[in-house]
């Protein structure tokens, strides 16, 4: 995966992804400026526990969404047509490539390498715009040998990507021994735990520049696990 997860970025999905050159060079504020109902299809080879690809599925929201009609509608018909939508996906793939597609996957903590996707389809229904796009691992994963941590999220938090409960992170093709735990991380545990870690430092120890990556402390996440 990418490494590169700073601030400058997250743009890349905002002020109608069109005007991303002259929004990158901003700094974000503290607060989501765009809203995403999210859903991710995490799926497995048909037989056995191993892990073949996880499917983003986004929703964003009415004022978003706006923006890339203004934006993209160069007929001015006032819909987008296949040509126009395939731009949007194509520009969005271009401009989140690099932050890893605001996708995280773990195990035990490190990142699992992920293919990018050939596309990203888009999609303009009941004035919202809905994006979809496939990441396969770019190494062996197999979820019977430990848990295996799927999330998303934005590290400057420009982007806010909500998951409602469990069931939006689907099982496809996997066995019935595969199982998920849903986490909606409490924000003043993860204050907590930072300053116990904080507490642990040695003399010659100094604060991480960063301080504690709260992206990824208040990302909403599942961990699946298969049994053998």
């Amino acid at each position: 995966m990418a490494t590169k997860r700073g601030l400058p970025m997250r743009r890349g999905l905002t002020a109608g992804i069109v005007i991303l050159a002259s929004v990158l060079a901003q700094r974000a504020e503290a607060h989501p400026h765009v809203f995403v109902d999210a859903k991710m299809e995490i799926v497995g080879g048909g037989a056995g526990t191993q892990l073949k690809a996880i499917r983003n599925i986004w929703r964003m929201d009415e004022l978003f969404s706006s923006s890339v009609l203004f934006d993209f509608d160069k007929n001015a018909n006032g819909v987008l047509d296949p040509e126009e939508l395939a731009k949007v996906g194509e520009t969005v793939r271009q401009s989140i490539g690099e932050w890893d597609y605001y996708t995280l996957i773990t195990i035990s903590g490190r990142p699992v390498r992920m293919t990018p996707p050939d596309r990203i389809r888009a999609l303009y229904q009941k004035d919202q715009l809905l994006l979809f796009f496939e990441m396969k691992p770019a190494e062996p994963v197999d979820l019977a040998k430990e848990a295996v941590t799927f999330s998303t999220f934005d590290d400057s938090f420009f982007v806010a990507f909500d998951y409602a409960d469990e069931t939006d992170f689907a099982l496809l093709d996997l066995p019935q021994s595969c199982s998920r735990a849903f986490t909606v991380p409490d924000p003043d545990e993860a204050a907590t735990n930072w300053m116990a870690q904080i507490s642990m430092l040695r003399p010659d120890q100094k604060v991480p520049d960063d301080g504690i990556d709260y992206s990824k402390a208040l990302a909403t996440h599942v961990d699946v696990t298969c049994r053998p």
